[in-house]
């Protein structure tokens, strides 16, 4: 049976060419489609982003920005030198750097600059804004090439709104592939540009001035440690400063900061008033911070008797203290933030040593989620009432020369953090351009003052920047609402502390208050008092103190030195807990300081030393064994000599006393017992009063020679072997007894 194939009713045949007639108009659409997106990428300039440049690099040079124009205007033009260098095993040849912008983008957020600074933003960059031709360079050396593009450059003139502008440098070879490539920024200021001006945003650029390049003066403290004259007693200018100086380094430090200062006048320097006493011309100032920037935060979740016992006393470092020590009235007084961050702890710390404002150089993460503020708050403690003063935290980090990232290619080097500076800046003002806002920006204690230099001399020349003083930024309102966040942070940051406790400050404390004990120990076990000193020792050779004196031709010296021994141990005191406070400043380069304090007491105990008498030989059963002791300090001290051999059978006297006369010597003599020929090592001890050993332990050889003649040897032997007969003879001839 044939069957007659089914027709298509009408609406199932109106329904297929309706979706035929679809079909076509979809796929016409795609070929449209095509084509357009076909010619924008043909008639597009083709520029590599970061993330497929980096598939087509070769790593074998790298790019270093050295120098460029963070702030260009209508008349400065723009101009940067680079290094490069050749990390390759063979010669570099046809390398080409190139320099390009993108001269109508603007950036829209703070990570969109972050990204583009790190290498993984999609900006293209189709402004060319100069292309330089690499010389050939060597394996392993580096050059540097110079792009210098005039003020009427096109791309330049292109630039038709202030900001800042995202600026790459490409090096690549004749093939086109990319060597190398840097990331950074320039800033186009509104100068000659058709939109007006907005507010400038305020900001306060603080350098503290201290230091912990400190060391002791070794012809100050020897004179310290011989001799005591009247030159050296307290009000004769002769003070504990003079046994601590800056060292070298410390003192280049001052004239460039100085240098920096003159030059600079908007710059707010904040002073440790201990730092500044060691200026030949005083710089100028706008306040003070603690002395010798004693580490607050550090010195709060500690056991705060221990400072007490290492020499350092709230007395110290306290904002009474720091105004006493600058002789000038300062305009204020603050504390500056440690090796820790701020919590309600060392806030409430701050506060009662007399500090009403502290500052937090890091910043502080609060409002994060918010345009850039003013970092301005006040907080309650069980003190009082706290201003804090919080930086503002990228451009803190990048004036210290820290880069955003170690990803940031170009903010590695100081010309490079100087341009993110400048661009974040105006990015910053640029959020909010109508907003009153003062920013505070902190330079750290070591900070570089050639990268300082770089930033302020741009920031004098940016139009949207507002140098202030610290005055005004006291004057300025608080960030409304930040308090409670603040508040947070401080509890965090504590949560934090108790977490890592112990930073270094612990051993360094351990060992101040070892140094210092010892220090003490002198005083109250050693040095030889009235009484002491007035009764003769028997086993002392030296004669009386000014007879000594006379024969040593310092009888000047030693008639004007003072009566009481304990002045000049204040002042080796004092010495002492100079170098502790400063070894436990802000910075972690301080706790070396400790060492130089714990030299102080070591040299003390060590002037008093033994010089053991050489190797005795011993030819009988008794013999003497002389000792002497010597002082090189300006006071009589006490000591008892210690002896202990090795030996059964060559033994000492284990014990002489002595009071060895100021910068002079006595003997004592050991009285030696030999049992049997042989040698013995004795070792030669001083302890102290109350029996604690001190200094150096020598040691000595005694060798007997001690010998039984043969004559006395045969009757000893003779009258043994009678003897022994004696008593067998004995043992057979007793009469027994019945019972037994």
């Amino acid at each position: 049976m044939i069957q007659t194939p089914l027709r298509p009713s009408g609406r199932t045949s109106q329904r297929t060419h309706a979706f035929n007639r679809w079909t076509r108009w979809g796929q016409w659409a795609r070929i449209l489609l095509a084509t357009v997106l076909l010619l924008a990428l043909v008639m597009t300039p083709w520029h590599p982003t970061p993330a497929l440049a980096a598939s087509n690099r070769q790593s074998s040079a790298e790019v270093s920005l050295r120098w460029s124009t963070p702030v260009v205007t209508d008349q400065s033009g723009y101009a940067l030198r680079a290094a490069v260098t050749n990390t390759a095993n063979q010669p570099m040849e046809n390398a080409h750097l190139s320099v390009s912008t993108s001269a109508l983008y603007s950036f829209s957020s703070r990570a969109d600059m972050q990204t583009w600074s790190e290498g993984h933003a999609r900006i293209p960059t189709p402004d060319v804004l100069g292309t330089q031709t690499v010389p050939t360079i060597p394996a392993g050396q580096s050059i540097e090439v110079a792009v210098n593009v005039p003020a009427d450059q096109d791309a330049i003139k292109k630039m038709t709104s202030w900001g800042p502008k995202p600026v790459r440098l490409s090096l690549s070879d004749d093939q086109g592939r990319i060597l190398g490539d840097v990331f950074t920024f320039l800033t186009r200021t509104w100068d000659g540009l058709p939109t007006a001006g907005t507010p400038a945003l305020s900001l306060t650029m603080v350098l503290p001035l201290t230091s912990s390049d400190w060391n002791i003066d070794d012809k100050a403290m020897t004179a310290l440690m011989t001799r005591s004259s009247a030159e050296s007693e307290p009000g004769s200018g002769n003070d504990k400063n003079r046994s601590v100086t800056l060292t070298r380094q410390g003192t280049r430090r001052q004239e460039d900061q100085s240098q920096l200062l003159s030059k600079h006048g908007s710059l707010q320097a904040l002073g440790d008033p201990v730092y500044l006493s060691a200026f030949a011309n005083r710089p100028r100032i706008q306040g003070l911070i603690q002395p010798a920037d004693f580490d607050i935060t550090g010195y709060a979740p500690q056991n705060q008797d221990r400072y007490g016992r290492a020499g350092i006393t709230p007395e110290s470092w306290n904002a009474q203290t720091a105004a006493k020590l600058y002789a000038d009235a300062a305009p204020g007084i603050y504390a500056w933030q440690g090796r820790q961050e701020w919590t309600i702890e060392s806030i409430t710390a701050a506060r009662r040593a007399g500090y009403q404002t502290v500052i937090a150089p890091q910043g502080f993460e609060v409002g994060t989620g918010t345009s850039a503020h003013t970092g301005k708050y006040t907080i309650e403690t069980k003190a009082g009432k706290v201003t804090v003063l919080s930086a503002q935290r990228e451009l803190s980090n990048l004036a210290r020369g820290h880069p955003s990232s170690t990803r940031a290619t170009g903010e590695q080097t100081q010309a490079g953090q100087t341009a993110r500076f400048i661009a974040q800046s105006a990015f910053y003002q640029m959020e909010q351009p109508y907003a009153e806002r003062s920013l505070l920006v902190c330079f750290d204690a070591d900070q570089d003052t050639q990268l300082a230099d770089r930033i302020m001399t741009e920031l004098e020349h940016a139009p949207w920047i507002n140098l202030v003083s610290m005055d005004n930024l006291m004057q300025a309102p608080d960030f409304t609402g930040g308090s409670s966040g603040l508040l947070k942070a401080l509890e965090l940051s504590s949560a934090k502390s108790g977490a890592k406790h112990g930073d270094g400050s612990t051993g360094t404390l351990d060992s101040l208050i070892a140094s210092r004990a010892d220090i003490d120990r002198f005083a109250t076990s050693i040095l030889a008092d009235d009484k002491q000193d007035s009764q003769p020792t028997a086993s002392a050779t030296a004669g009386k103190t000014d007879s000594q004196a006379l024969a040593r031709q310092d009888a000047d010296t030693t008639a004007r030195q003072p009566k009481d021994p304990h002045q000049w141990l204040n002042q080796l005191t004092a010495a002492h807990d100079d170098l502790a406070l400063k070894s436990l400043g802000g910075t972690a380069a301080a706790f070396g300081l400790a060492d130089q304090a714990e030299a102080i007491s070591h040299r003390l105990l060590d002037g008093i030393s033994i010089t053991p008498s050489e190797s005795l030989n011993v030819v009988s059963e008794t013999a003497s064994m002389p000792v002497t002791v010597s002082n090189s300090h300006p006071y009589p001290v006490h000591a008892r000599i210690s002896a202990r051999t090795d030996s059964m059978e060559i033994v000492t006297s284990r014990m002489a006393e002595a009071v060895i006369p100021a910068r002079s010597e006595a003997q004592v003599t050991f009285k030696v017992r030999v049992a049997a020929a042989g040698r013995a090592n004795v070792d030669i001890g001083l302890l102290d009063s109350q029996g604690r050993p001190f200094g150096q332990v020598r040691r000595a050889q005694i060798t007997s020679n001690l010998r039984l003649s043969d004559m006395s040897g045969l009757i000893i032997i003779v009258i043994a072997v009678l003897l022994g007969l004696l008593g067998l003879w004995r043992q057979f001839h007793r009469t027994k007894d019945p019972d037994e």
